[in-house]
């Protein structure tokens, strides 16, 4: 069967491959590695889901009482051993090799037959062996998307690679060459940076590099998600600057990334996607967390100055305890307490981000407000059935604008971007001029032409350092003396 046919069939979901050679191989090192061996088949069900079945000639240490015990071993809520997998490698009719890996076989004994029916689900296969050097990769995605390219069909460049996209009613690929030879695990970067670009969950189906063809079974995600992509769909930037922006992030996943698996941006980008589906409550925790989550990727410390100035007030504090007849019980307590003042919290990222011209005040404001509502909650003070839902919609879309600006600056983007916190999303530039050292920290009253002119109140670094010791300080009274009492 031609690569062509193959991925079309598999894309109809017909594909079949009959295996005149099967062996099936326990995860375990030694002899006593259970070993199936056999003809069969690869088939993908209309779940559009790989499966396969071996009808075993030759069944190496177990039987059918062994086989039937082995279900005893498993235990409710722990995870599979590594001994309780298999892989796969099998010769079609055709000559050609198939491979597959993590396989959770069943196996079905016929009280007249000795030896067992074995089959069971993929998660994927392979056919083919890998170029020892792939410079070219082609990545198939069987599903609908929006692209920014005219006549179903764009080329441009990106981290030294040229790259075809073409697509049609349903679905596209996304082909890249090299003249040297690509980076290590690039098919899961490349989808990495179209995950980010689109805020679609989309996923390589069929995955070419040479002659070897990688074939994933379909996953279960969200049909319809509501954080829009950082360049919305239909704008002239979208057109113009989408590919730009996918360049700016297949660069920065490729220098951060040595492992196979997912950067932890792109990480916490799923999560933020994935929660916008379900409802307000669960999308504002998801998205607040997400933010927290990426501005803890930003390059950022505290002044050397300010770092040993807390260090000798933690000193000092820890010590007026410990040496205190009365309050030395709670020295521990006390010290946890102080430790933080040298941490750098998420609101001192952003503050510093802020002041580079990476965001706004406005942004981290609605952060601040959807994420304390959501993780913090406080009963008794708030009905939910009377929030103002024009506000909350407004703080989860500059939310997520905000989510995007912090991957910009760790990107190094420098372009157009959908304001979704502005009315009618209009089309901005990144990065903004670089702004005064303030950020909003809480609500502070301002009189005259300073509340005129301030519009909304602002607290500068030195602000934000005063205000955390002056919570530290409060929750030292509490831990010292106890609650005060209320006046009846």
């Amino acid at each position: 069967m031609t690569l062509d046919k193959l991925i079309e069939n598999f894309r109809q979901r017909k594909l079949q491959v009959d295996l005149l050679q099967m062996e099936l191989t326990q995860n375990k090192e030694g002899s006593t590695a259970i070993v199936y061996t056999g003809k069969g088949y690869i088939r993908q069900t209309e779940d559009d889901v790989l499966t396969f079945k071996l009808y075993a000639d030759e069944a190496k240490n177990t039987n059918m009482a062994a086989s039937f015990n082995s279900w005893n071993d498993i235990v409710p809520g722990q995870v599979y051993d590594e001994s309780a997998y298999y892989t796969l490698r099998a010769i079609a009719s055709d000559g050609e090799t198939w491979a597959a890996e993590q396989v959770l076989p069943q196996c079905d004994w016929l009280g007249w037959h000795d030896k067992p029916v074995v089959y069971g689900k993929l998660n994927s296969c392979v056919r083919g062996v890998p170029p020892k050097e792939p410079r070219g990769l082609a990545l198939h995605f069987f599903e609908r998307t929006d692209l920014p390219c005219l006549i179903n069909e764009a080329n441009f460049s990106a981290q030294g690679c040229t790259f075809q996209v073409t697509k049609d009613d349903e679905g596209f690929v996304v082909r890249a060459k090299s003249e040297q030879a690509l980076p290590a695990y690039f098919d899961t970067r490349v989808e990495e940076a179209l995950r980010f670009l689109l805020a679609q969950s989309v996923v390589a189906r069929a995955r070419v590099q040479g002659m070897q063809v990688d074939l994933t079974s379909a996953t279960q995600r969200s049909l319809r998600t509501r954080l829009g992509p950082p360049i919305s769909r239909g704008s002239e930037a979208f057109m113009n600057s989408s590919w730009q922006l996918f360049d700016s992030y297949l660069g920065y996943i490729l220098r951060e990334t040595k492992s196979p698996y997912w950067n932890t941006c792109s990480n916490h980008l799923h999560n933020a996607l994935e929660a916008s589906a379900n409802s307000m409550d669960a999308w504002a925790i998801g998205l607040g967390v997400a933010v927290e989550g990426v501005v803890g990727l930003l390059p950022y410390a505290l002044p050397k100055e300010q770092k040993a100035k807390m260090k000798e007030l933690q000193k000092f504090i820890t010590k007026q305890v410990n040496e205190s007849e009365t309050h030395k019980e709670s020295g521990n307590r006390i010290q946890g307490l102080v430790a933080g003042l040298t941490a750098v919290r998420a609101i001192d990222r952003m503050v510093w981000l802020t002041q580079q011209g990476g965001t706004e005040s406005a942004y981290v404001d609605a952060w601040k407000s959807l994420r304390n509502r959501g993780v913090h909650p406080t009963t008794g003070k708030t009905d939910i059935a009377s929030l103002d839902y024009q506000k909350y919609i407004d703080e989860l879309h500059k939310v997520g604008v905000l989510l995007y600006h912090i991957v910009f600056h760790l990107i190094g983007y420098c372009g157009p971007f959908t304001d979704y916190g502005g009315r009618g999303f209009p089309e901005r530039p990144y990065p903004f001029p670089q702004a005064l050292p303030a950020v909003a920290e809480a609500p502070r009253t301002l009189t005259g032409d300073s509340a005129a002119a301030a519009g909304t109140s602002q607290r500068t670094m030195l602000d934000c350092v005063q205000a955390k010791i002056a919570r530290l300080l409060s929750k030292l009274r509490q831990v010292l003396f106890g609650q005060p009492r209320r006046p009846a």
